[in-house]
């Protein structure tokens, strides 16, 4: 052992023999000098402002959700997956997948696969039936897969992509559907 007289770090709380917590003093402010002062934008090179910063988010966003509706519109599309899935020996990065090509027995079934979940909500959908919509529509598109083999070797990450795929598609084809009956009501009235 050394004769060295150990004292405690300035940044955190020491114990005195006592067994009292004695926290540091707080540092002093930093003056500003122009040594320590916020540097200048080099010339030429301008910084984001903070209104112009959430004006590109919402536009950058405002295009996400344009190519999202105009998916949904269409109902099919491809989910590039982060954990790949095998499937006969081969990897599989990709599903693609179209809701319009399943029949009303199809979506019953994968509606009716939640045994759990309140199956006779008619504007709803648990996580449980959106995955086996997905899988459903997926399989009619993929030979070398069906949707057992989606539900359980599909990531977690793409999962969730997957559920809010066909939670988007299932709100999407409900309120499609409103609209229909309530023009066909109000027509006949």
């Amino acid at each position: 052992m050394s004769n060295e007289k150990k004292t405690p770090a300035a940044s955190g709380p020491a114990q005195a023999p006592d067994g009292v917590t004695i926290f540091p003093a707080p540092a002093p402010a930093e003056e500003k000098t122009e040594a320590t002062a916020d540097p200048t934008p080099q010339e030429g090179k301008t910084e984001e402002t903070p209104a112009e910063a959430i004006r590109r988010r919402l536009q950058e966003d405002a295009a996400k959700v344009k190519e999202a509706r105009e998916a949904m519109k269409e109902g099919k599309g491809i989910l590039a997956l982060e954990t790949p899935i095998k499937a006969a020996g081969n990897e599989i990065t990709e599903l693609p997948y179209d809701f319009t090509v399943l029949t009303g027995m199809e979506y019953t079934d994968a509606m009716d696969g939640d045994t759990r979940g309140n199956t006779q909500k008619i504007n709803g959908i648990t996580y449980r039936q959106a995955l086996n919509l997905f899988a459903t529509a997926v399989a009619k598109e993929v030979e070398a897969l069906d949707a057992t083999d989606i539900i359980t070797r599909i990531g977690v990450t793409d999962a969730t992509a997957a559920v809010q795929l066909a939670t988007l598609f299932f709100t999407a084809s409900i309120r499609a559907g409103q609209k229909r009956i309530s023009r066909k009501s109000s027509q006949r009235g």
